[in-house]
This record gives structure tokens, sequence and C-alpha cells, in this order.
């Protein structure tokens, strides 16, 4: 927002130089970047943050001057006298959306004569950078930079059949508008018609054929509110950008209206001459109601960590506009004026009278209390997990939650349900939750193949969305995809489970189902459990147009918090040698390690201190359906040494408890 030094003081009293208003004005809230010298007078650029739309005229800039130094607001007068002959003889207006336009005003002038504006006024847009046209548009660019409402002028005389609609374009619509750019419209695009075709792209820019030119006569002047959001698209898809736009996009005053327009068809009579019909067009959607909030004295000074007197606050307030409803003990009844839509918390009327008292008027207290928060049980877990996995080399990688519709995305290990379709996708070849973060690794191991790294180790933890009865069931998964082959990440697995604390055995089953065969290769795939609680899947991936084998694991990383446990237990070493006994049974084929190891866990032997699985053997001296699988036990006493004959005792009970429940034999050669 640039504006004029001199125009400013045209409105408010100060006797400051360029720099200290500036100065003052960054104090406040409205940094000011440049201060840049044009003639006699100075251009200040002013940086408006998008709520405080009430700063992008002069006159706003001046209501924050006028509180800070204490002066007062000196509004521009707008006299004017009018013919009698009313409005509605010359021009009809309809509104056809009333949510989109909430407000249109509209005057006529007519004998007019269009010319060069005069010399001051165009001394004050050059100011500001804005170029002089002639007197109609330069008066409506003058009015719109003092107010920061923005007007448009159209030529009455080319308007068709004397009518302005507001309303939505239609098929087949297009407009060139008055920088010669020409649009094709869209059916959600507002602009002012009239009898016959688009005359402007509403909030945006006025069209050609109807702008004002030397041999203009008479002139309609629009002055309305548009929806904010409704500007914003339009103007991103038309690429048409304007100072109008600019203002609509971020809210202009809904009550400021008539004044913009009465000042502007004011200056016109004094500088174009001509008559101004009876009356003016208003056509609303409905009754501005004002905003009432109560401002604590006590929250003021909680907040703001200082003593402000509440005759100090309710002045400030009054000196930017703030009506004071009541004023009862330690409550301020107060109502927001029209202009400023971003007030409409207590906490922002804290603010108000904290910029304007003067941050640097706060004390600041240099003992600040730090204290930690204590991290809870997920997070410990997610970090350990995250400083096990990076420690071994791993990359963290994040995905996006939302995926495409593809065969792969739509893999389901957690549910038999199909996955969660979003209604309104930002982008439509993507428009559905994930079910798993498996697919999205696999495309990052493609990206990176496709760029020249081959091998890669990665994983992520994040949350996959289930179907749920109304709401997603949100499942927190860690994804390992890694080039290593099936066992080594089975073994890294299970020494993230150990490093976890979850003692308990895993189980490690081949029955993955049909939809982990989507992802796993049949013959090198497992389906994780923790006793009777599913962990995850593990597999050797399927071809992914690597040289290198790639081996995937997805885990619920819910179960494996609830599982942890980081309670250590010490128990002193055993001074008694240990005694290691290798076995060698043979089973039927369908028992799994894991099966035989929970046989021989549950012996009642309190010897016996490890047991380790180091072979399986399928050959001529192994019967057919069976397989050997041999094994290493180790016994040890922390009491004493044990004796051959007791290691022997507990091998045999070990041995017959095997053939009793799995018929187990001892291989003999």
């Amino acid at each position: 927002m640039k504006i004029s030094y001199s125009w400013l003081k045209e409105y408010v009293d100060f006797c400051l130089s360029p720099q200290e208003l500036a100065d003052k004005l960054t104090n406040v809230g409205l940094v000011v970047a440049d201060i840049k010298p044009v003639e006699d007078d100075f251009c200040l650029d002013i940086e408006v943050t998008s709520n405080r739309s009430d700063c992008l005229g002069i006159i706003g800039i001046a209501r924050e001057v006028a509180a800070a130094v204490g002066g007062s607001l000196h509004s521009p007068e707008t006299p004017f006298v009018t013919a009698n002959t009313e409005i509605s003889k010359f021009i009809d207006i309809t509104v056809e959306e009333p949510i989109l336009c909430p407000r249109y005003t509209a005057r006529v002038i007519r004998q007019i004569t269009v010319g060069h504006s005069p010399e001051w006024i165009q001394k004050r847009l050059k100011c500001i950078g804005l170029r002089p046209v002639n007197n109609i548009v330069d008066i409506t660019n003058y009015v719109m930079m003092e107010t920061g409402q923005p007007l448009h002028a159209f030529d009455l005389d080319k308007l068709t059949e004397q009518k302005i609609i507001v309303r939505k374009a239609r098929s087949g619509d297009e407009i060139v508008v008055i920088n010669g750019a020409r649009r094709a419209l869209f059916h959600d695009m507002l602009v002012i018609a009239d009898g016959r075709r688009p005359v402007a792209v509403a909030g945006i820019m006025g069209g050609k054929e109807t702008e004002v030119s030397e041999s203009t006569k008479s002139v309609l002047l629009e002055c309305a509110q548009f929806e904010p959001r409704q500007v914003r698209r339009t103007s991103r898809a038309l690429g048409i950008a304007s100072d109008s736009s600019y203002r609509f996009e971020r809210g202009t005053d809904p009550e400021g209206l008539d004044h913009a327009l009465q000042r502007a068809i004011s200056l016109i009579k004094d500088y174009a001459g001509g008559e101004i019909a009876s009356g003016a067009i208003d056509i609303r959607a409905g009754r501005y109601e004002a905003k009432k909030i109560t401002l604590r004295v006590e929250r003021l000074r909680k907040v703001l960590g200082v003593e402000i007197k509440r005759d100090v606050a309710i002045d400030i307030l009054k000196k930017l506009q703030f009506t004071i409803l009541n004023d009862i003990d330690n409550f301020i009844d107060v109502e927001v004026p029209s202009f400023r839509g971003d007030a409409y918390r207590e906490i922002d009327l804290i603010e108000e009278v904290a910029r304007i008292y003067g941050y640097n008027n706060i004390p600041t207290r240099t003992s600040i209390t730090v204290r930690g928060s204590a991290k809870n049980k997920y997070e410990i877990v997610e970090n350990t997990t995250r400083q096990f996995l990076t420690s071994l080399g791993f990359y963290e990688v994040k995905t996006f939650s939302i995926v495409d519709i593809s065969p792969l995305q739509s893999v389901n290990l957690w549910s038999d349900r199909v996955g969660i379709d979003i209604v309104n996708p930002l982008r439509q070849e993507e428009s559905r939750l994930r079910t798993s973060l498996l697919p999205s690794l696999i495309k990052t191991k493609r990206y990176n193949m496709n760029h020249g790294t081959e091998q890669i180790k990665i994983f992520e933890i994040a949350k996959v969305y289930l179907a749920g009865d109304k709401l997603p069931d949100e499942k927190t998964c860690l994804s390992i995809l890694a080039d290593v082959d099936f066992f080594a990440l089975k073994g890294i697995v299970e020494s993230l489970l150990l490093n976890l604390g979850i003692v308990s055995g895993s189980e490690w089953r081949g029955d993955i189902g049909v939809i982990g065969l989507k992802l796993f290769k049949n013959e090198k795939s497992a389906k994780i459990s923790l006793g009777e609680e599913p962990l995850g899947f593990l597999g050797e991936a399927k071809e992914l147009g690597s040289k290198i084998s790639s081996c995937m694991v997805e885990l619920d990383m819910d179960l494996l918090v609830e599982k942890t446990n980081f309670t250590k237990k010490y128990r002193p070493l055993s001074q008694y040698p240990p005694v290691f006994r290798d076995l060698a049974i043979i089973v039927n084929e369908t028992h799994t390690w894991d099966y035989i190891e929970k046989c021989i866990r549950n012996t009642p032997v309190n010897c016996l201190r490890e047991i380790n699985f180091f072979d399986v053997y399928r050959g001529k001296q192994v019967p057919a359906g069976k397989k050997s699988v041999a094994f290493n036990l180790c016994f040890q006493d922390h009491d004493r040494t044990l004796t051959s004959e007791e290691v022997d005792n507990a091998q045999q009970i070990i041995l017959a408890s095997l053939h009793k429940t799995l018929g187990a034999d001892l291989r003999k050669a």
C-alpha cells in the first residue's frame, strides 16, 4: 500500500518527518518498507497484513496515525445537489446472486464533460504510482485510494437496454477487459452484465466496451461489496489482478459504500460538471449488525503483564473509532466499527490497546522459566525406533496421506474393507486416504532407481486410515523397505523388538492372505504375531525392476507401543560353566520352528537357559513329508556346576515332551 505524505496530512494533523512517521507506523504494526521522495512529496510503501483491509485506504492509515500521535481525524465532506429526475428512469439494476454480492449501490450523473483531472489529483495519483487517464477514471481511483473502497464508472449510454444484472457467467460468455485482455468466462464466475453481455468481471475489472471515453456524456457509478473468496478464485482463474481485486479479496467495509459513492459523485460534479440524478440504487441482502465484545480490564493486565489503566484503554479504543457502550467496573462493552472485520474477540481488543499503547512501553522479563514436559510412552517408543533404524543406516521418509486409486495403493493389510475416498480432492488423480505405507515406499524406491540410486534403506512412521462406521479408524504403522534378503530384515525386526523390551517370542507364519500376495512373494513372506495379536507382515517385494531384491515389513506401531517394556531387571551372571548339547529331530513338515521352540520352553526343565536354531535338512535320510531340525541347547545353574547325569536327564525330558507333543524323534544319522 503506497501513500502520499502530503495527502495523509490532509486528514490528520501531525508534526512528524517522513522518517518519524514511518517509525511511528512501524511501531503500531504497519511496517514501512520504503520512503521515496517524489517531487515535493514523499511516497511511503507500507506493508499491510491481509487482515487489515481497513488500512488499504489513506483514511485508514490516517486513523492509525491519529490514534498513535493523539491527533484527530478529518474526514472529507461530500456536498452535492441532485436534479429532480429520478435515477430509476435511467437504469434498472437486478442482483441475482445476493450471497456473492451482498450489497450493490449506484448513482447516475449526466451531461458531464470528460477531460483532464485537476493537477492536484494527478499529482497525488502519480506519487503513489498510478497513471492519470481522465477526470472520471482518476476520481474513481482517487476515491478508492482514499477510502479503500473500489468503484467503477460505466458509460451509461453503452449499456444495452439500460440494465445492470449481477449474475453468474453463462455458457459462451466472454469479455475484453479494460487492459485489452480477452477472457472466456465460466459458470462459477460473477459478472456485471447489461441486457446483452457481461460488461465487467465483478470486483476485478470493467469491460472495454463500456469504459468511459472522451465521448462519454452520462456515467453510471458503481460501488459494491463482493464476496472475497469469489473474487480471489476468479482473479486467479483469469490471471487478471487489479487494485480493486486486491481490496475485494481482503474484504471491504460493508457500511462504507455510501460515503465512497457520495465522495466520488461530489468530485465528479466539481470537476466534470453534469447533473446528478435524484436518489441512489441500494440493493442489499440484509442489514449489517455490528459485533459487540466485552473487554475485561483484569484480562488485559494478565495478557500484557503490565497495568494499563481502564481510562487509557478506553481512550485508545475511542481513537480507533471503537464505540464504548458500557463501562462498568472492570468490564468494557465495545461495539466494533464496520471497517474492522478482523476484530471479533476479546484478545483482538487487547492487541489494539497494546500496539497503540506501545510494545516498547511493556516491560520485558529476562528471567523466563522454561519447564520441559515429560515425553509420553508413544513418543519414547517412536524416538527409540527411529534412533535404532537410523543407527543401522536407514533413512526416514515422509510420504503423502492422500494417494491415487491404483491397484497397488488399494492394498489393505489391516482390514478387508475398501479405502476411504475423499469427496472434494485437491487433485482428481489423488482422491483416497492410504490404507498402507508400503505402496508409497515402493514409489519412493522406484523414484530413487530412476534417479540413479539403485540401493536404498528407508522407513516411515505414519498413520494409515481404515474404513470405520462414521469416521476413519486411524492406525499408526512402522514400514521398512530395504535392499536386503528376507532373513536379514527378519533379524532387524527381531532386534528392534528386543530393543523395545518385548521379550515374549514373536510368531512368524506363512499365511499372509490374498491381499499380502499383491505386495510380497508367496515363498518369502510371513505374518508376524505377538501372542494372539497380529503385529504385521514381512516379505520380499514383488518385481520392482531392480537388480537387487528388496524386502519390506509393515508393523502395527500402536501394538508395539502397548507391548514395549523399558523396565530393566538386573540378573547376575552365573559363576558356573554352561553345558551345550546339539540335537537334531525329525518332525512333520508342517511344524514351524516357532512351535518347536515353544514346546521346548514349556517343558519343566529349570536349568535350560538358551535355545538356538541353526539348521534344517530335507534329504535321503529324512522320510517324505518330514524334515530334520537342528538346534542347540544351553544348560546352566546359578548355584552349582551341573553334572552330566543332570544334563542327560534334562535332555531326555525335552525329547520325551517333543515326541509326545509333536511326534518328534531324535535323528540317528
